[in-house]
């Protein structure tokens, strides 16, 4: 492929947001500088634990505001949560069981894949140890999800409904406005 196609491939990639969920800065480093070489160019954020991870996908404390990664990028190897937790708990939460989940490991331990697919992970791979092998393997994988899939799209934020009793207005969470 010709530079010029391979950077016409690229900018026609859909940009979708890209969880990072790698508690090695080393490895948290690579992955970042893989998705950037594949064409993501935005809406790539980083946790370093499978805690902050939940807190994320939840849209919780400092993560308020972040939106919902249409992708999360897991590696299994977590402090405190660990990488199979984060993926039993946001696959059994309906608001957050659509986000597909690539699971990565050093290893693929036989018990470890089987559980990652017993917990509806999208797919588990063993981290290739070339540097050029994990680059190639981060732009099939951005392909993939950007290009070949469809997504399921971002859930549209819901407006607070109000009603009118009398002189006092009752949100949506039953809050009251007196006059």
């Amino acid at each position: 492929m010709s530079n010029s196609s391979r950077v016409d491939d690229l900018a026609s990639r859909r940009q979708i947001e890209v969880l990072v969920v790698q508690s090695n800065p080393a490895d948290t480093l690579l992955t970042v500088e893989a998705f950037h070489a594949a064409g993501l160019t935005t809406g790539l954020s980083c946790v370093t634990e499978g805690e902050d991870a939940l807190s994320y996908v939840r849209g919780e404390g400092k993560y308020a505001h972040v939106p919902k990664p249409d992708l999360i990028f897991l590696d299994l190897s977590q402090p405190r949560v660990s990488g199979l937790e984060v993926l039993k708990v946001i696959k059994s939460t309906p608001e957050l069981m659509h986000i597909p989940i690539v699971v990565a490991a050093g290893s693929d331990d036989p018990k470890f894949v089987r559980a990652v697919y017993a917990l509806n992970g999208n797919c588990f791979i063993r981290k290739p140890g070339e540097l050029h092998e994990f680059v190639r393997f981060i732009e099939s994988c951005y392909e993939f999800w950007s290009r070949v899939v469809t997504l399921c799209p971002q859930p549209q934020k819901k407006a607070k409904k109000s009603r009118v009793k009398g002189d006092t207005i009752t949100m949506s969470r039953g809050r009251s406005l007196g006059s």
